[in-house]
Order: structure tokens, then C-alpha cells, then sequence
């Protein structure tokens, strides 16, 4: 590879340039960043409805 490919790749932070993920990882980061925010909404929840105690007493 040329010097110019080089420094075309290159970004200013230094890091070389990344190639987009693909489709099959994109889907997978989608339902696990969906998984977690159904499990937040849950915790929130039973906090809301005293089922959970955060400070006992």
C-alpha cells in the first residue's frame, strides 16, 4: 500500500479507519441493547411498586 492509501485511511485520532459492521452484529447489538433495556424497565418497576426495597427499613 502507498503512503497516500496510508493517509487517506488514517483518521486524526491516530486510529486506522474501521469498516462498518456487519448486518448479522448490527441485529445482535439491537436485541441485546433491547434485552437490557426491558430488564431496566422491570427493575424500575418493582422499585415503583415497593416490591423491591432499596433502603430497608
Amino acid at each position: 500500500m502507498s503512503n497516500e492509501d496510508d493517509e487517506r485511511l488514517a483518521r486524526p485520532d491516530g486510529h486506522r479507519y474501521e469498516a462498518p459492521e456487519s448486518d448479522e452484529s448490527r441485529v445482535s447489538k439491537e436485541w441485546t441493547y433491547a434485552a437490557l433495556g426491558l430488564l431496566v424497565v422491570v427493575l424500575l418497576l418493582l422499585v415503583a411498586t415497593g416490591t423491591v426495597q432499596i433502603f430497608p427499613g
